[in-house]
């Protein structure tokens, strides 16, 4: 067992997954067991400057440099024309992305980052789904309490945490804020796996276990998923949506509760015309009139988040319009470059296009934060680990095609 492990136990690898729990939304600092965020992302920033300049080797190509560059000025811009020094914090993020971009493109095992990651993603996915089994049959029960950024409760269970525990009803939220953002960091780890690792065992623990977030979107970017890696492959297709459908039944046949979080939010609500599980479209109405207020620069980040701000338009919550309400239209478009570059990647590779609209339907739900490291370093990790695929294919190719027709290679 611990010489499997062996080769994963170096520096850089440790330095990949302080990157993951170092703050929010991972809830360790919040625990308490690690010290705040604010310290830790100054102290993997210190460490990934030094790792660095230690390793050298070669720049990370040059269109994702660019695009980063871009963000960067963006953000300096952003903080002195609404004299918010809350865009730092963006920009930090970015030289910590860039820092651990460099370590990815430079390291002797490609994947390891990309191993890491999904290893730890399914081991809360993993151990999530057997908590919350546990809990359903009145095994298991909170070890502990602590407070979420917003105010509220979160529940440690030892196996996993959640801030939804009520009536019979819990979601595994992994360790992370909430189960939205574990089926978000999930779907990243899906495509991260199907894409560059491939490893049937990763995959199948992700589609299964979580389905213990309970999470809409998370359903419907699973469709995708789907659609796109399996639409040729109808009787495996068939299995796993026959496997997901019986798994998601027996979980919600527990109680009432349950029920309703799995398939009664897919409920048309004939007297609001919505979904039941609809809980975005008033928050978008909000951050759309704050957009059409301020449509060119939006209003700032800090403005946004102001009380001043919740008087004048109401509550404002994550949705697809958050960014556009803070930043405008300028601003949201350079944080939706890396996307933007997804998209561009899928002339050379036609799946780049499903990856990317995969991304986007989570956006709808879970906007693109450039407020966490998680989403601009795993969105330019696809980037770059497309890059690096696409290039080890053309460089094999270049060489086939300059070798004499009698070498063998």
């Amino acid at each position: 067992m611990l010489e499997s492990l062996k080769p994963y136990l170096t520096v850089r690898n440790a330095i990949y997954f302080f990157s993951f729990i170092a703050g929010w939304p991972c809830v360790f600092y919040l625990l308490g067991w690690l010290p705040n965020y604010q310290i830790n992302y100054i102290v993997l920033f210190g460490i990934c400057f030094i790792f660095t300049i230690l390793i050298g080797g070669e720049a990370i190509p040059s269109k994702m440099r660019n695009i980063l560059y871009v963000q960067i000025f963006c953000w300096v811009f952003y903080s002195m024309i609404h004299q918010d020094t809350s865009y730092f914090t963006r920009i930090l993020y970015l030289l910590i992305t860039y820092m651990l971009l460099k370590m990815q493109y430079n390291d002797d095992n490609e994947n390891n980052f990309v191993k890491i990651y999904d290893g730890w993603i399914s081991l809360q996915a993993v151990c999530g789904t057997i908590g919350l089994i546990l809990v359903t049959i009145g095994i298991l029960t909170p070890l502990g309490f602590f407070t979420e950024m917003d105010g509220r409760r979160g529940y440690f269970f030892g196996l996993f945490t959640t801030n939804v525990y009520f009536g019979g009803l819990v979601r595994n939220a992994g360790f992370f804020d909430e189960p939205g953002a574990m089926a978000c960091w999930g779907i990243y780890a899906l495509l991260l796996n199907k894409l560059f690792v491939k490893n049937k065992v990763i995959e199948y623990a992700l589609i299964i276990g979580l389905i213990s977030t309970l999470s809409m979107a998370y359903y419907i970017q699973l469709a995708g998923y789907l659609l796109l890696f399996y639409r040729k492959r109808t009787w495996k297709l068939i299995l796993i949506v026959v496997t997901i459908y019986m798994a998601s039944r027996v979980i919600a046949s527990y109680n009432t509760e349950l029920s309703n979080a799995i398939f009664g939010r897919f409920e048309y609500n004939e007297s609001t015309g919505k979904l039941a599980g609809d809980n975005r479209s008033d928050l978008v109405d909000t951050c759309w009139k704050i957009f059409c207020d301020y449509p060119i620069f939006g209003m700032g980040a800090r403005a946004l988040a102001s009380s001043e701000t919740a008087q004048t338009y109401g509550f404002v919550g994550a949705n697809f319009f958050t960014g556009w309400a803070a930043d405008g239209l300028i601003g949201a478009f350079v944080s939706y470059l890396p996307l933007i570059m997804i998209f561009q990647m899928g002339r050379f590779d036609k799946k780049y296009y499903g990856v990317g609209l995969i991304l986007l339907i989570g956006f709808l739900q879970r906007p693109y934060d450039s407020a966490q490291l998680l989403f601009p370093l795993l969105t330019y990790s696809i980037l770059l680990h497309g890059y690096m695929s696409e290039s080890s294919i053309e460089d094999e190719d270049n060489l086939l095609e300059s070798a004499p027709d009698n070498v063998s290679l």
